[in-house]
């Protein structure tokens, strides 16, 4: 009987490792399959965009989900059933060998695991919220951030390996085919489910559950609504998840094979440098909370990502990619362990789920418009994919405004 909050983390994080590490390596493996293997790069930019637009509204239903129903529970059917459709989505690969098929079917895959992320995350910290201490919240984001990015550090090693192969000494491991790599994701899944089943805790329930999912999304609208600087800080800041994860898959596949020249296993170890940097940042930023507060911190973070990334893409030196990936690895997760925490301590714990749903869609909305963008054929082509990061840096600076403007009243108002 799991009974105290350290063995529900415990659990908790298994099984965010056991099945962040496979699905690491698949969400490395499929944008690389498709830009390298089919070179179908604006074909699969596009596919991303019309997953991200229809992830708007299952970002929004999401969030009543999470604060009517059992935490736990969600988090255990959602392991379970994406297993099972990745699990038979990758059987029905190796029984198709056209590309064209193969293409539609991991398309599939990325899409599924697209809208599973879309409600993993949030009930994963809706969940640490309901069973951590209000004066742990900083620490406990920060534990899921290096336990998160840790499996993304091992995700990155072994898609390296996994797409390239390795041959030194006495070790010969051959490149392994991407349907196999889906299925052993498929199974992770499942086996976090199990560990997540063992987790014995019981949610609060919400009154009032008569109500229709609109009244029950008007009444995050409403809060934030009431607390206009929550919603500031929380959309401004998102900005620079927005950058990263759409540079991760639309960007970052071109700027390795176009302005550097190089192959799968630099795109694995750019990776790794990201998820590197984020690890540092899990075990940092609430030390360095003693010196700062939250909302100068990331005003710091985001500006400093924007010179970063025009940087990144005035060289060709492989040094600076890596070194510039790890500090944009920590930068994005600082500033979610950040605004997390900020979230945390100012928003009820029965109406996170739907304010950050809220966040999220926001979120989505803008990241659909890069996607589409990026999804041009002109970023395709020569080395033009610098002209992408441009337009993020550009944009990383205008969120960064309205934070420095309110800086003083987001001082005095919330608890920062």
């Amino acid at each position: 009987m799991i009974k105290n909050n350290n063995q529900r983390l415990v659990l908790l994080f298994l099984s965010h490792v056991i099945s962040g590490i496979s699905s690491g390596i698949s969400m490395i493996a499929i944008p690389w399959y498709f830009t390298n293997t089919l070179n179908l790069n604006s074909t699969f930019s596009l596919v991303f965009g019309i997953v991200t637009f229809l992830g708007l509204f299952w970002g929004l239903y999401s969030g009543t989900i999470i604060d009517k129903f059992n935490r736990k529970l969600i988090l255990e059917k959602i392991n379970f059933y994406t297993g099972l459709i990745i699990f038979l989505l990758s059987v029905c690969i190796i029984f198709f060998d056209a590309n064209s098929i193969s293409a539609v079917l991991i398309a599939l895959i990325f899409s599924t695991t697209c809208f599973y992320y879309i409600i993993y995350y949030p009930t994963l910290y809706a969940f640490a919220q309901e069973i951590s201490e209000k004066k742990n919240y900083v620490k406990i984001n920060s534990y899921i951030e290096i336990v998160g990015q840790s499996t993304t550090v091992a995700a990155g090693g072994l898609a390296a390996i996994f797409l390239s192969g390795i041959e030194w000494s006495f070790i010969n491991i051959q490149a392994v085919p991407i349907e196999k790599i889906l299925i052993i994701d498929g199974m992770t899944y499942l086996i976090g489910s199990y560990i997540i089943s063992n987790i014995k805790f019981s949610s609060f329930s919400i009154k009032n559950q008569s109500k229709s999912i609109l009244q029950k999304i008007k009444i995050g609208i409403d809060f934030l609504r009431k607390k206009p600087l929550i919603l500031i800080y929380g959309v401004c800041s998102h900005i620079i998840f927005a950058f990263i994860l759409t540079e991760l898959f639309t960007l970052l596949p071109l700027l390795i094979k176009n302005f550097f020249q190089k192959g799968a296993h630099i795109f694995a170890i750019t990776d790794i440098c990201y998820a590197s940097g984020a690890l540092i940042s899990g075990f940092f930023i609430y030390k360095w909370l003693n010196y700062t507060n939250k909302i100068l911190l990331t005003i710091i973070l985001i500006t400093l990502t924007s010179l970063s990334i025009i940087l990144m893409v005035s060289n060709q030196y492989l040094a600076s990619l890596f070194f510039i990936s790890v500090f944009l690895g920590l930068a994005n997760s600082g500033v979610r362990i950040l605004r997390n925490s900020f979230l945390f301590d100012n928003v009820p714990n029965k109406k996170i789920g739907r304010v950050i749903s809220i966040f999220v869609s926001i979120n989505t909305v803008i990241r659909m418009m890069l996607i589409f963008i990026f999804s041009i054929n002109f970023f395709s082509q020569n080395q033009n994919v610098v002209y992408g990061y441009i337009l993020c840096s550009v944009l990383l600076l205008v969120f960064c405004i309205p934070i420095i403007y309110y800086y003083k009243k987001l001082k005095r108002d919330c608890i920062v």
